[in-house]
């Protein structure tokens, strides 16, 4: 119960202006790389978003999707996000956990996540969840910072930015490391095909994945 309660409340602290300070830690270029990657998909269908936060690719996702259910783990984000992007007519707001959905079997047609899958303790409960929602042939977007794929001194620079912008990492966030790599092969061994892995920005960087589910 602690756990799910550290992971629900570490990032509602920042709500109002976690936008702002997210782009003071990594900087712009690469968070617009990722919102571009996305607008290069067409027709994802129903979409469930995991980790939402205030919204911010929900309104991107939302242009190339049916539908969208985005859900997050804290109150205050999903306040928040409904507050700011509560207009948008094909996208519904609800509290969720990742790590335990309360959706049935097979009812996504694709699964996203952005700058989730790094923090949130456990990389293969979540890709195992967004299998089971996901329908015969779905897919799973995951949109990620690259850590350890910058260089060393603009890693360490990052993370001064970090912890002067948001203090020490949750307990989550440093459970494990999520590389391009290592999530490729946790979607592979997860009954994924990869169907695109590209890496995103020049200082700071991350990468961007898409799975499709292979059929049972």
């Amino acid at each position: 119960m602690m756990e799910r309660e550290n992971r629900e409340t570490y990032w509602s602290r920042f709500t109002e202006d976690y936008e702002e300070r997210q782009s003071h830690v990594v900087g712009n270029e690469v968070l617009l790389l990722g919102h571009e990657e996305l607008l290069k998909e067409a027709d994802l269908g129903n979409v469930l978003e995991l980790g939402c936060g205030t919204g911010l690719y929900t309104e991107t996702l939302q242009k190339v999707a049916d539908n969208v259910v985005a859900t997050d783990l804290s109150d205050e984000m999903i306040d928040f996000a409904q507050g700011k992007r509560g207009h948008l007519d094909n996208v519904e707001f609800r509290k969720a956990d990742a790590l335990s959905l309360e959706f049935g079997d097979e009812v996504f047609d694709t699964v996203f996540m952005a700058n989730l899958i790094h923090i949130v303790g456990n990389a293969e409960g979540v890709i195992q969840e967004s299998n089971r929602v996901l329908k015969n042939g779905g897919l799973l977007i995951i949109n990620s910072f690259a850590i350890d794929d910058m260089s060393f001194f603009y890693k360490m620079a990052m993370g001064i930015r970090y912890l002067k912008t948001f203090g020490k990492p949750s307990a989550d966030a440093t459970k494990e490391k999520t590389t391009r790599k290592s999530v490729e092969q946790l979607l592979i061994n997860n009954g994924f095909e990869i169907l695109k892995s590209r890496m995103l920005g020049k200082k700071s960087k991350a990468f961007y994945l898409c799975g499709r589910k292979k059929f049972n």
